[in-house]
């Protein structure tokens, strides 16, 4: 029998219609205009001028405390301006806006498509590459990957995990990167093991994927059978439910190790990242490229077939150019998703542009996107039920409403994981997501605030 997470869970309609649709190389705009906010932690600092020339895979921002990241130039050309540009959320943030010019890379960085299979031995050197070329988790938080490969003091791996459920409905870029850069995959998975200090590496792959399934078990094989230091590395099939990729529902699944409230994966022993930062810490060790490039999907159930796209860009992208670039938004489009329909955010400029961590343009239809009239609670417990994190959704509303923080952390709302499975199943359409999404904020500012004293 498959293995899955123990607590709730949902079955929604996969919709993965662009699984069939091969990775394209995106054209390169004429300016990229690049945040300096794209990671978990403190924003980069600008560390380029306005007249500068920069090449591919320079540094023109660096880290501005331990949780933070450097920033790359993704192009060739001279620093316009330096400055404040609104981002997916309409927010102001500072961008590095270049004018390209050529496409000349920054010596050093090797862009042959030769695999390189043999791990270097220093683990410190490692791990310097990996944070000098700006790499973070691409499953969604953007933490900076080197810090997640540095287990603190007393704290041990037992295993390295690779997310590749890809639970989201709609979005196929990490599947096609299974199917596509697989090999790569694995040796990134055996420089993280390696690092981690020789732990054993599962690849979780939802079944729905049966082909990723094989590709992935197969590279795995070949790569035992002829280079060293790839032992321990396997392949475990899934079975469907969202939101398997979540953290720690992927350590339920895999290892049968819950986290505690409020704890971290290492607490129990594992270090998860996703197949796409697998794939991002092979290119940064092994050919010295920085992270400058993601693959995002473009879909949509009013979208055409033919303007389906799993697109490799570069950041710095605006959003508008890639939607051009693929055939326009379609005139049924009511609402453009960053992410998938569960656990994205709608975008509220499309001339923000890409980061590290894009994930899709997702259209949806005013149908799909409309909210059903809310009613009172009928008690059902379906909320309660769904919850992959064991909380009590519609006690946690309730108490949001009525601005009652002391239960609200006793509840624990600060371990909601924002998934929206108590949303999706609610018969009242009680907007469960959005109460306890603001809550949960407010009570982790009064624990961070009483933790400042």
């Amino acid at each position: 029998m498959l293995k899955t997470f123990s607590i709730g869970g949902i079955h929604p309609n996969d919709s993965k219609i662009s699984k069939d649709c091969a990775i394209e190389v995106l054209p390169v705009p004429s300016k990229v205009y690049i945040s300096v906010a794209q990671h978990l932690g403190a924003p980069a600092n600008p560390v380029v001028a306005v007249g500068d020339k920069v090449k591919a895979g320079q540094v023109i921002a660096e880290p501005a405390g331990f949780i933070s990241a450097y920033v790359h130039s993704s192009v060739s050309g001279t620093v316009k301006s330096i400055g404040p540009r609104k981002d997916l959320a309409g927010n102001n943030m500072t961008h590095i806006e270049i004018e390209v010019e050529g496409d000349e890379w920054a010596e050093g960085i090797d862009l042959s498509d030769t695999l390189v299979t043999e791990i270097p031995e220093d683990n410190k050197a490692i791990l310097d590459r990996i944070k000098m070329c700006g790499v973070v988790g691409l499953g969604g938080a953007t933490f900076p990957a080197h810090v997640k490969l540095c287990p603190p003091p007393g704290k041990k791996a037992d295993c390295l995990i690779l997310n590749g459920a890809e639970c989201e409905p709609y979005l196929t870029s990490d599947y096609r990167i299974m199917l596509e850069r697989s090999k790569e995959i694995v040796v990134g998975a055996a420089i993280m093991k390696q690092v981690l200090g020789g732990c054993p590496a599962v690849i979780g792959i939802e079944e729905n994927k049966p082909e990723a399934i094989k590709v992935m078990t197969e590279a795995v094989a070949q790569l035992q059978a002829s280079a060293k230091g790839y032992d321990g590395i396997s392949v475990m099939p899934l079975k469907k439910k969202y939101p398997q990729g979540g953290e720690k529902q992927l350590i339920d699944a895999v290892m049968k190790r819950q986290v505690k409230s409020m704890g971290l994966p290492i607490d129990v022993g594992a270090v998860v990242q996703n197949v796409a930062t697998s794939l991002a810490v092979y290119e940064a060790v092994q050919k010295n490229m920085p992270l400058v490039t993601n693959v995002l999907t473009v879909t949509g159930d009013c979208l055409p077939m033919e303007n389906q796209h799993n697109y490799k860009f570069r950041i710095g992208m605006p959003l508008s150019y890639i939607a051009e670039h693929a055939g326009g938004i379609p005139e049924e489009a009511a609402k453009i998703i960053s992410g998938g329909p569960m656990m994205g955010k709608a975008i509220a400029n499309m001339e923000a542009t890409t980061v590290k961590g894009s994930s899709s343009l997702l259209y949806l239809t005013a149908e799909q996107t409309v909210r059903g009239v809310e009613s009172a609670c009928i008690r059902c417990g379906k909320c309660a039920e769904a919850c992959p994190m064991g909380l009590e959704p519609f006690l946690l509303q309730k108490y949001a409403r009525n601005e009652m923080m002391e239960e609200l952390e006793e509840n624990a709302v600060q371990d909601c994981i924002e998934c929206g499975c108590c949303l999706y199943s609610c018969p009242a359409n009680i907007p469960l997501l959005d109460i306890i999404r603001i809550a949960k904020g407010d009570v982790i500012r009064i624990i961070r605030g009483r933790g400042q004293r």
